[in-house]
C-alpha cells in the first residue's frame, strides 16, 4: 500500500480493533520501557490520545509522579507550529480545540526546539523511523527546524505506538519529521 490515505484506514482499524485489556496491557508496558528514557531536568512534552491512539496515561502519571514537568501541545487556531504548556501549569485551563481533541491551555508557554523529549504520536512507522501521521502536518511543521540545522542535539523525537502499526514502508517526504526512535509495548524497534 502506497496511498497514504487508504494505508492510515488500514492501520487505524487495525489500531482499533485492539482487545481493551490488551490495550491497557500495552499502554503499561510502554510506560515502563519510556519511563526509562526521562531524566529528572528534562521539558519532556507528550500528548492525549485520541480515537485509538495508544495513550499516555499512565506514563503520564508515572512521569508527573516523579515530579518531572509533563508538556502537552497546544494546536493554533490558524497555522500549524504549535506551542507547549506545562500540564498543571497555573491559570491553566482544560478546552476541546478546533478538532475536538482536548488541551490543557495555559499562559505558560514554550516553543518546540526548548524541549528535550517529545513523544509523538503516529499511525504507523516503518524500520527507518518513517512516520505517517494523522495528515494535519502538526508535527512535521512544528519540528520543521531540525531539518535546517545539521547539529542539533534536541528534542528527541520519540513516536509512540503499538507494535502493530509497524509496516513495511511509509512513503515519506521530504517534509515529513524524522523520528530519532520509535518505541511500543515491545521497547525500542529497531
Amino acid at each position: 500500500m502506497t496511498d497514504k490515505a487508504a494505508l492510515r484506514r488500514e492501520l487505524r482499524r487495525k489500531r482499533a480493533a485492539l482487545p481493551k485489556a490488551q490495550r491497557q496491557a500495552a499502554e503499561r508496558a510502554f510506560a515502563r520501557h519510556a519511563g526509562r528514557l526521562i531524566k529528572r531536568g528534562q521539558r519532556v512534552a507528550m500528548y492525549l490520545a485520541a480515537g485509538s491512539e495508544l495513550s499516555l496515561s499512565p506514563l503520564i502519571a508515572r512521569t508527573l509522579a516523579r515530579g518531572i514537568p509533563v508538556y502537552l501541545p497546544i494546536v493554533p487556531r490558524r497555522g500549524r507550529v504549535m506551542q507547549f504548556t506545562p500540564l498543571g501549569a497555573p491559570g491553566g485551563a482544560w478546552h476541546f480545540n478546533r478538532f475536538g481533541i482536548r488541551e490543557y491551555q495555559a499562559p505558560a508557554r514554550i516553543a518546540a526546539h526548548k524541549l528535550d523529549l517529545v513523544f509523538v504520536p503516529l499511525v504507523g512507522f516503518d524500520a527507518t523511523r518513517a512516520r505517517l501521521g494523522q495528515g494535519g502536518g502538526f508535527y512535521d511543521t512544528t519540528f520543521a527546524f531540525r531539518r535546517l540545522q545539521h547539529n542539533w542535539r534536541k528534542p528527541k523525537l520519540i513516536g509512540a505506538a503499538f507494535a502493530l502499526q509497524q509496516v513495511a514502508h511509509i512513503p515519506a517526504e521530504p517534509h515529513d519529521a524524522r523520528l530519532d526512535m520509535v518505541l511500543t509495548e515491545h521497547g525500542p524497534v529497531s
